[in-house]
């Protein structure tokens, strides 16, 4: 809708609408534009085609992409492209399909790699600090040596996955699969395993102490590896409900 300089309503052609690419009219102001997608050519009312230094063109390409095809996605974090030693802090990654690649040495800190496919990638002494890696698929994958501290992992599959000497403080875990994980020599200080299957998963020589064991119960002072000496039963409400 175009009203003129004393508020009344001016006809200028049907208003844009978004769709898949089709032979249309498209009112863009003062003149009206017919696009072939087919062809690629755009030709104006009268059906002069308007060539590639046309002006007119000019204005009403990028308008008709738009249109066409909707927004183009936005530079910056979104458009990392994951690889050894790549920079991907705080990068929109959801979704990303990175099965069997190398990514040794990158930054994914802050990070959202949720329902992430990562299945057998190698990600040794990567930094995954505060990532999200929610219901990510990280089968057999190499997380030797990754800084995983503060991450989320809840209902992640990490079968078979190596996470030895892996920073696993206060990193959620619950609800995630890690049978036949190796996490031996791994910090899980803090951690939370809550229905966490260990029966299966290596722990040899883990930090344990402060984590949320499966059985709900917090690891005590002394605890270590698979023997979890726990004291009172975690709670998130405030002590006497304040």
């Amino acid at each position: 809708m175009v009203k003129d300089r004393a508020g009344a309503l001016l006809d200028k052609g049907p208003e844009l609408q978004p769709g898949r690419p089709r032979r249309g009219r498209f009112g863009l102001e003062a003149f009206t534009i017919r696009f072939s997608p087919r062809t690629g050519s755009m030709r104006n009312i009268a059906g002069s085609r308007l060539g590639r230094s046309s002006p007119m063109r000019a204005i009403a390409a990028p308008l008709l992409i738009s249109v066409c095809l909707g927004p183009l996605p936005a530079l910056g974090a979104g458009a990392c492209q994951p690889n050894p030693s790549a920079n991907c802090a705080g990068a929109d990654l959801r979704g990303f399909d990175g099965v069997g690649q190398d990514f040794s040495g990158a930054d994914f800190h802050d990070a959202n790699l949720s329902a992430s496919e990562l299945q057998g990638a190698k990600l040794p002494s990567v930094n995954l600090l505060r990532a999200n890696l929610y219901a990510a698929n990280l089968k057999q994958a190499d997380l030797s040596g990754a800084t995983l501290k503060g991450a989320t992992l809840r209902q992640a599959h990490l079968d078979g996955a190596d996470l030895r000497g892996a920073d696993l403080r206060a990193a959620d875990f619950s609800f995630s699969v890690l049978e036949g994980a190796d996490l031996r020599g791994a910090d899980l200080r803090g951690a939370r395993l809550q229905m966490v299957d260990l029966r299966k998963v290596r722990l040899d020589g883990a930090q344990i102490e402060g984590a949320l064991w499966p059985t709900g119960g917090v690891c005590k002072a002394g605890s270590s590896g698979s023997h979890c000496i726990e004291g009172e039963p975690f709670s998130d409400e405030p002590p006497n409900g304040k």
